[in-house]
Formats: structure tokens, sequence, C-alpha cells
């Protein structure tokens, strides 16, 4: 097991991709503090992975607030006595153009995506120093590609995407390895509420499927495996990487 006895935070850990990276992360022998905002999916989660057991912990939190990350990461020191991963995994999409895009919606998204993503990394990095430890940041193909009507939702991306790169130069010399993940269309409860609003989703499903070289969209079981790759000691020698996981939709054929 890749990942045995490291402590891993997840946030946005009890549906899509962050339950998929939590789910490996248990498998690969991980203690997996499970982040989010809705106590009974959190709690569900949690109990799945070994809360009995000691080796998951849910944790309520709005990653929006740093008082509450800060309670969190506390909680989660004084359960495991450490941290050794972070992965900023939350997430949340509007489809709108910046004409359309009212201000509240703008601050509300770069809140969601981007700052948690600042502020997680700022609070846990102190305790990574110690382990040696490693953040993981989940963007998205379009933070390198963009997508149309999606203005807050990509600038948040593309921001994750530098803030990876920026911080994996300024804590490589402590030894804290920071790598982002960039997922295309994966198989999760919103990509599939997407395929069913539309007029014909079997068809729809079938031209967004044939977009892919690889002839399919992707798993939370897959972009858990490349987050555990990333978190082990087999990517120690890999820091500031844009990882895709994307089919190759990406490649524009």
């Amino acid at each position: 097991m890749r990942l045995k006895d490291k402590v891993a935070i997840v946030t946005g850990s009890s549906k899509g991709i962050g339950e998929g990276i939590a789910r490996i992360f248990y498998q690969e022998g991980a203690m997996v503090v499970i982040v989010g905002r809705n106590v009974d999916a959190g709690l569900k989660m949690a109990l799945e992975l070994g809360s009995e057991e000691g080796r998951s912990l849910f944790v309520k939190t709005d990653v929006r607030k740093s008082q509450e990350i800060r309670e969190m990461i506390d909680k989660t020191v004084a359960t495991f006595g450490k941290i050794d991963i972070v992965v900023n995994n939350v997430g949340y999409h509007i489809s709108k153009n910046v004409v359309e895009t009212s201000e509240e919606e703008w601050e509300f998204i770069q809140e969601t995506n981007l700052r948690s993503t600042f502020l997680c990394s700022k609070y846990t990095i102190p305790y990574l120093k110690k382990t040696r430890g490693n953040i993981i940041n989940i963007s998205s193909m379009v933070g390198q590609v963009g997508q149309p009507n999606a203005a807050a939702y990509s600038s948040t991306k593309g921001g994750q995407i530098a803030m990876t790169k920026n911080m994996a130069i300024d804590f490589a010399p402590d030894g804290v390895r920071v790598n982002v993940i960039c997922p295309g269309w994966i198989r999760t409860p919103l990509v599939e509420d997407w395929f069913n609003q539309q007029e014909d989703p079997a068809a729809a499903r079938k031209y967004i499927y044939g977009q892919h070289p690889l002839g399919r969209i992707g798993t939370i079981e897959e972009c858990g495996h490349l987050a555990a790759f990333l978190a082990s000691d087999d990517a120690g020698f890999i820091t500031g990487s844009v990882m895709d996981i994307d089919g190759g939709v990406t490649l524009g054929y």
C-alpha cells in the first residue's frame, strides 16, 4: 500500500472526484479526513472508510471561511497527530460568460474554487513541512484550454495551475511537493445531470464520448489512482507538474 499510515485531507470528498480520491487513498492505506458541508453524506463516507476503526474522520467545513479551515486542521492533527497530504478538490461551476455573470456569482466562484485552495494550502503547509508532505490541487482541462460560457470557473482553474507552480517553487526547499491534476469529462453526478438535461441525452452522451480519442469519459476511481501516485513516494521527484486526465480530449482530435 503506497500511502500506508499517511494522513490525507481531501476537500469536497463526499461525492464526485473527491469521493474517488478518498476511496483510493483509503485502499492505499491512508487515514482520510472527509471535508464538506453535507453532514449526512460526509458521515456516511467516513463510516465507509473506517471511522469506527480510526481510519477516517468527517469534519463539516465551509472552505470559504478561514476559521472553519483552521478548526478542521486542528481537529485533524488532534485526531491523527500529523498531516501528510492535502487535496484541494472543492469546486463549483456556473455556465455564464463575463457579461452574464453577476458580481456576486463571480465572488462566490472565486471564493469556492480559488480562495479555498489558497486558504487550505496556507494553513496546512506548516504541518506539511514537518512531514515533507505534499499538496494536490484539482483544477480542470478548462484551466488550460478554456470553455464557452465559463468565465468565472475557467479563471479559477487557471489560477489553481499558476498557484501550484508558485507553491512548488516556494516550498521545494522544505521538501513539500505541489502538483495539479486537470480532469476532463469524468463520470460524476454533475456530469450525469448535464447529460440528462440535454434534449437528447443519448445523443449528447454519444457526441461527448466521440470527442475522446479513447472513446469514453473517465471515472472518479481513475482520478483517485492518479492522485494516489502523486501523493506517494513513487512521485518523489515530481513537483510543479500539471497532470492531464482527460482521455485525450484536449488534443483536439
